[in-house]
């Protein structure tokens, strides 16, 4: 068994999956994907990660729903879970402003595009309160 950190990444666009993996493989994090809600769901339980790294604007269940199951599951309410998502661009500041992660119920939000820095110092910090 690998003491390096799981990662699940819950992303649609291939492109953005395979730009996140290449950053974090190269962290020496373990990598699984799902591309939908339900797949992520799914890789929730059997997989178990140690953080969620979620896009909002997924085929089936969106983000926000994926977030809220978790964030009120008792089996994975201690998972942390990074949004990573264009939607704040999308619907502007006004609506999600300084309140975006309590509405979204997440432990950390990101806007894409992102940094590979900002991803690997968010991920980090995530990782850290975990253990």
């Amino acid at each position: 068994m690998s003491s390096q950190p799981k990662i699940l990444i819950i992303e649609d666009d291939k492109d953005m999956v395979e730009a996140l993996k290449i950053i974090l493989e190269g962290e020496s994090y373990r990598i699984d994907v799902a591309f939908d809600g339900k797949q992520g769901l799914d890789a929730v339980k059997k997989e178990k990660p140690d953080l969620i790294i979620l896009d909002l604007l997924l085929p089936g269940e969106d983000g926000a729903v994926i977030s809220r199951k978790l964030k009120n599951s008792s089996n994975y309410s201690n998972i942390p879970v990074l949004v990573l998502s264009a939607l704040a661009k999308k619907i502007e500041d006004k609506i999600l402003s300084q309140a975006k992660e309590k509405m979204l119920e997440v432990d950390e939000y990101l806007d894409k595009p992102v940094s590979p820095q900002d991803l690997l110092e968010k991920v980090r910090k995530l990782l850290k309160t975990r253990r």
